[in-house]
């Protein structure tokens, strides 16, 4: 038998191990629409400011309040409550996280790193939870490997996206409202981690249910997690007001009303059907559903684990329509409970010892196997290759346009903001006639122009923003246009 201090020792060593490789496959970029939203938000913040100024205004001499001042912002950013502004439509826990990190270990490489440890207090957090729940080291070491193994937790964690931070901070909560049970104290730590969680994702207010049947159910635990959550919601609506006009306003608010409906229930319980068994085995979500008649789990906690996992899919069913694998990862907040419930089915069946232990090693290796071959497929750990052209581009077109420029962009426009800081237009938000008077204005007051494309966006591009476009520079796939 293997000693209990050897044990630990060789799963700290896996640990490890797993956070260098998230560090080894971690995309130190700042990308696409939410990669980019998050890092500029981090360093606005960084700089205790929560808005900033439209910079192409000034380049073209055009009022603060110009009523299409829209079509100069770029991706990540709506229009802020003073004239001439602009405001990160992302919440502010992530960016908290970074500026933090920023602040501790500097800009280059720091901010990057909130998603790998995030990822590794899921895993010590989820372990912490089974052994709340009741379950056995071995078992809860096995839901560690599980979460570890999922290709939508691991291609979220080596990402600057808020997916798994948003995992931790609701399994913290979780945990601390279990601890909770044996010692009050520690439900002023599950409602602040529950503070925390809502302000990184704001839709981990669902969390609440599972919360409340974490706790005990008696009424000092439950004051105590209002007490430990109450700063953190008063900072989130300070934080609403300055950025937004309004405590009650988030940067979701709009997209939420334009996305949620009960056409897309259907379509999404066909889409998450087919993609979360895919992508963890049918064992998980089959174990999750036949928790409710566990009878050796006690019942709140059966309803605990039911509605960890409830909540999430309920809401995301009339959630805007994605084709993708990817869109599982809004999901990941609540995924620990199904991890939870297939442990809790793998103690509770009903076997000899030899048998069970046997099966369950069958299925672990399943689960993980599963889970490589999604890993290897969707070629996760050389995901980060494919981002560097967002920095690259981004950093000479800037040295290669001159100083009084204007660029177009769409799908690099988040990046150019954080890499170059330079004035941009949205094409797609430009009409052929603004843009004809944007190029007369631009001309009069020499202002170049000039586009950074991706080659899915050409054909359109050309529609909105009609000209002589010239190519000048490529990086990669990335092309700098100049209008002569």
């Amino acid at each position: 038998m293997i000693s209990r201090r050897t044990t630990a020792v060789l799963a700290a060593a896996a640990l490890a191990a797993y956070a260098v490789l998230l560090v080894a496959a971690n995309s130190w970029i700042a990308g696409g629409s939410d990669s980019s939203g998050y890092l500029n938000e981090a360093r606005l913040l960084a700089r205790r400011k929560v808005s900033e100024g439209i910079g192409a205004l000034a380049l073209l001499e055009l009022p603060a309040g110009d009523d299409e001042a829209g079509v100069f912002i770029p991706l990540g950013y709506r229009a802020g409550p003073l004239p001439g502004t602009m405001v990160p439509t992302y919440p502010p826990g992530l960016p908290l996280h970074m500026a933090l990190l920023g602040a501790i270990g500097g800009w280059n490489a720091a901010p990057f790193l909130a998603g790998p440890i995030a990822a590794v207090a899921s895993l010590l957090l989820l372990f912490g939870v089974a052994r709340e729940l009741g379950l056995s080291r071995g078992l809860a070491a096995c839901g560690a490997v599980i979460l570890a193994v999922s290709p939508i937790f691991l291609g979220m964690a080596i990402q600057p996206m808020s997916d798994v931070p948003a995992t931790a901070w609701v399994l913290a909560a979780i945990y601390f409202a279990l601890r909770a049970r044996r010692r009050p104290a520690w439900a002023v730590a599950a409602g602040a981690a529950f503070g925390v969680a809502v302000l990184v994702r704001p839709t981990n207010a669902l969390a609440l249910i599972p919360l409340l049947l974490a706790l005990p159910a008696e009424r000092g635990p439950i004051l105590r997690a209002m007490a430990g959550g109450a700063p953190f919601a008063a900072f989130l609506l300070l934080f609403n007001d300055a950025a937004f006009g309004s405590a009650l306003e988030t940067g979701y608010s709009g997209m939420l009303r334009r996305t949620m409906s009960p056409a897309h229930v259907l379509p999404q319980i066909r889409h998450f059907g087919l993609w979360l068994p895919a992508l963890l085995t049918p064992l998980l979500p089959i174990a999750w559903l036949g928790i409710g008649f566990d009878r050796r789990v006690a019942r709140r906690d059966r309803a605990l684990l039911v509605t960890w996992f409830g909540v999430f899919l309920l809401f995301y069913c009339f959630y805007e329509l994605y084709d993708d694998w990817w869109s599982v990862r809004f999901l990941l907040p609540g995924i620990p409970a199904i991890v939870l419930a297939a442990l809790l089915a793998a103690r509770d069946i009903r076997l000899a010892a030899r048998p069970k232990r046997l099966l369950g090693i069958a299925a672990l290796a399943a689960v993980v196997l599963v889970s490589a071959a999604w890993i290897a497929r969707f070629q996760l750990l050389g995901m980060a290759r494919g981002d560097v052209v967002y920095r690259d581009a981004s950093r000479r077109a800037a040295r290669f346009v001159p100083s009084r420029s204007l660029i177009a962009a769409m799908q690099m426009s988040g990046a150019l903001k954080y890499y170059a800081d330079r004035p941009i237009l949205r094409w797609d938000y430009t009409s052929p006639a603004k843009f004809a008077d944007l190029r007369r204005r631009a001309a009069e007051r020499g202002v170049a122009l000039y586009a950074l494309l991706w080659p899915f966006e050409v054909a359109e591009f050309e529609k909105h923003l009609p000209g002589d476009w010239q190519p000048v520079g490529r990086w990669r796939d990335v092309v700098l246009y100049r209008l002569d």
